[in-house]
């Protein structure tokens, strides 16, 4: 006696089941659409579909497995080398119910059966995505590597500028170390740029003042266009 099961039992037994499933299962690989029983259908749609699932696998063992139920060398064929290449892209939902008409005599309903062979906008738009993003991250890489070329140039500009400003500083004197506040050895003059005035150690002035120029005498100060605060000349 069969064992109960779930759902509808298409046949007697639960092989005779089987062998009706493999043969709408070869029939609808070979042609793409079957019309049957919506019962049927119903029935035939998660077998074809796992079928399917081993021909986008590929592999002789997937093959092997997909031969113990289609023995039609042509459908298995068809399967295997169009079908699941075909499913590739394409995650589940490989077949399409449509109900028809009843038929006439019994009034069974019926439902046909067919292949999805359309490309899903779930695709497409992984696609387009995946395009999105690799343009996106090439653009990005591109933009990386030109603002580290700008970066260079400006750095090797502005040594080349402090080297030039370096240069440029008049006889006895010296550039700001970098603590501004730190007087070079043997320059202990302070000298502002802006107001052109200098501070000698113990000036008034002297500590509040961030040395923008360091000089080594008064002389040297005063030859470079720099004067002593009125309130400190005598």
């Amino acid at each position: 006696m069969p064992k109960p099961k779930k759902g509808n039992r298409l046949g007697g037994s639960a092989s005779h089941q089987e062998k009706i499933l493999a043969n709408m299962a070869s029939q609808l690989f070979e042609h793409g659409a079957i019309t049957t029983t919506e019962a049927k259908a119903k029935s035939l749609r998660p077998y074809a579909e796992k079928l399917i699932t081993k021909a986008k696998d590929g592999s002789l063992a997937a093959r092997r497995n997909a031969a113990k139920a289609i023995r039609n060398k042509d459908a298995l064929a068809q399967l295997f080398e169009e079908i699941g290449p075909m499913f590739a892209e394409r995650d589940g939902g490989y077949t399409r119910i449509i109900k028809l008409e009843s038929r006439k005599g019994d009034n069974a309903p019926m439902a046909q059966i067919s292949l999805v062979t359309e490309s899903t906008a779930t695709a497409e738009a992984s696609r387009a995505t995946r395009v999105a993003a690799s343009k996106k991250a090439s653009e990005d890489k591109a933009a990386k590597k030109e603002a580290g070329k700008t970066a260079k140039a400006e750095s090797a500009h502005d040594s080349a500028k402090a080297a030039d400003s370096d240069n440029d500083l008049p006889a006895g004197a010296h550039a700001p170390l970098e603590d501004p506040n730190e007087a070079p050895e043997g320059f202990p003059i302070k000298g502002n740029a802006n107001s052109k005035k200098y501070h000698v150690p113990g000036s008034s002035f002297y500590d509040r003042t961030v040395a923008q120029i360091w000089f080594a005498t008064e002389e040297d100060a005063e030859a470079a266009g720099y004067e002593k605060p009125k309130s400190q000349q005598k």
